[in-house]
């Protein structure tokens, strides 16, 4: 059996006269250089029109990715004065342990202070810190003055007592104006 002409052969038909410069080797080449060309055009729109949808693709992506970070972005600020209202209250904290500790230490050391003051010594002015007492006080009589220094002296929580002036007082019922400073121990602080 014997298939038609139109299948699989491909008959040209030209009514025109072949010209010698198509058969010529110029001739060839430029034939294949239009007919490659007309594909390498085809193929590279092709190749741009694909660049262009992806392109569309990567700016709803990066356009996505915009407003993820933003919302993120509006999630850390929301936690910024939270951080900061708990990092304040943990300093807050820490300052209120630091000033219970020291207020439990100066209390002792006030209460030594009052163990050992004979009742005609008063105070004027007591500047009290976690390591030092200085006081300003008076005493109605000299021995009296002299029994508080010999406590204060002879008292196992007070060390480096020092005397800073003793004078005369012009008040009335005070004999003796006198300044004071003495160190707290640090066994003090420990007498819990």
């Amino acid at each position: 059996m014997r298939l038609p002409a139109f299948f699989g052969h491909k008959r040209s038909i030209n009514l025109l006269p072949r010209d010698e410069f198509e058969t010529s080797t110029l001739g060839v080449i430029l034939s294949w250089a239009l007919v490659f060309g007309k594909w390498a055009v085809i193929l590279t729109q092709l190749v741009v029109m694909g660049t262009f949808l992806w392109r569309f693709s990567l700016d709803r992506e990066l356009t996505d990715l915009r407003k993820t970070i933003a919302s993120q972005v509006a999630i850390v600020k929301s936690y910024d004065q939270i951080e900061r209202d708990f990092i304040l209250a943990q300093k807050q904290v820490a300052q209120i342990k630091t000033t219970i500790n020291e207020q439990d230490q100066l209390l002792l050391a006030i209460a030594e202070i009052a163990k050992v003051t004979p009742q005609e010594v008063w105070f004027d002015r007591m500047t009290i810190s976690p390591s030092d007492i200085s006081l300003v006080a008076y005493a109605s009589t000299l021995p009296s003055f002299g029994q508080f220094l010999t406590l204060v002296q002879a008292n196992p929580n007070f060390s480096q007592v020092k005397v800073g002036k003793i004078e005369s007082s012009g008040l009335s019922g005070a004999a003796v104006q006198f300044d004071i400073a003495m160190t707290i121990k640090p066994s003090i602080e420990n007498k819990k």
